[in-house]
């Protein structure tokens, strides 16, 4: 495992859109104000505002940026702008090798999640499932976001920490410890199969998603039950499945209620809103040792996360 340097001040960030563009121009200026007012330098890729389909230009110009970035020595971390749509293309041409010699923190989520998987299953990099530049909207989740990038040990992580989303519960109450996979749903299950699907053996897995279907998501959710994996998790957490609703598919039922019966039936500690993802305002890191406490809703840490 390779654990990068946290941010020292005026280390440079390079802002990256390897899914879709940005809503509005004003997005990315404020991203760099963000960025900025941790007391970072910013350097926005030039594809952001790029147009091809529904992403921020043709996957070679998404690339380009992304390679410039990753072995660029003067990048001190890879922060996504936004999430969307277009990432998963990339993945067979990033390079790692580059990566693993000179690390630095990856953070993002939604379809990022594809890239920060990637990067982890094949460099050993701990990477960071975090808001997109664009989701840091409160000045409770920037506080977060900040402290999370620039000192190496995280807090513990509990169901009532969320900045938005109901109250967790446990769906089966138990103890679970192992290495830390924290992920989209959706880009997860998209990774199966692949040589950049992450060993999810003995691991506490933390899944969400943004703007899903409930139909969608329950195939997904079926996919990794029917796969096995599910049955060789630590623990299982269910975190912010923002504005996922029965859209489309009249009578469905909610996703939790799609999901409990595959954890009572495998009997895997397991609870529902754990903070992360849209609307959760936090930060996890993937490949770190750490507990899971699912009546508590806590998710501790048993390592640091980066380096100094």
């Amino acid at each position: 495992m390779i654990k990068p340097p946290h941010l020292k001040n005026k280390d440079l960030v390079a802002i990256v859109a390897p899914s879709s563009r940005p809503a509005r121009p004003s997005d990315l200026r404020r991203a760099v104000a963000i960025v900025e007012s941790m007391g970072l330098r910013a350097r926005p890729g030039k594809s952001i505002f790029k147009t091809h389909g529904f992403s921020a230009g043709a996957d070679q110009e998404r690339l380009s940026d992304l390679v410039e970035a990753f072995t660029d020595d003067e990048v001190r971390a890879v922060w996504s702008i936004t999430g969307g749509y277009g990432a998963l293309p990339l993945l067979p041409h990033l390079p790692y090798e580059s990566i693993k010699k000179n690390p630095k923190l990856v953070i993002g989520f939604d379809d990022f999640s594809h890239l920060s998987l990637a990067v982890h299953v094949k460099t050993g990099l701990v990477t960071l499932h975090g808001p997109n530049l664009d989701k840091v909207n409160s000045k409770e989740t920037f506080e977060r976001v900040k402290r999370s990038l620039t000192h190496c040990e995280y807090e513990p992580l509990q169901t009532t920490d969320a900045v938005l989303g109901d109250f967790g519960f446990p769906a089966v109450e138990g103890l679970g410890k192992g290495k830390l996979i924290a992920a989209n749903l959706t880009a997860l299950v998209s990774l199966f199969g692949t040589e950049f699907e992450p060993d999810l053996g003995g691991a506490v897995l933390v899944l969400d998603d943004y703007k899903e279907r409930n139909d969608i998501l329950d195939r997904w959710f079926n996919t990794l039950y029917l796969s096995g994996k599910m049955s060789s998790l630590a623990a299982l957490a269910l975190g912010c499945f923002d504005a996922c609703d029965s859209r489309g598919a009249f009578n469905m039922l909610s996703f939790e209620e799609l999901a409990m019966d595959r954890l009572i039936d495998m009997g895997l500690p397991s609870c529902f809103n754990l903070p992360s993802g849209n609307g959760a305002g936090t930060v996890l890191a993937l490949g770190v040792d750490v507990s899971f406490d699912s009546l508590a809703g806590r998710l501790t840490y048993l390592e640091s996360v980066l380096s100094k």
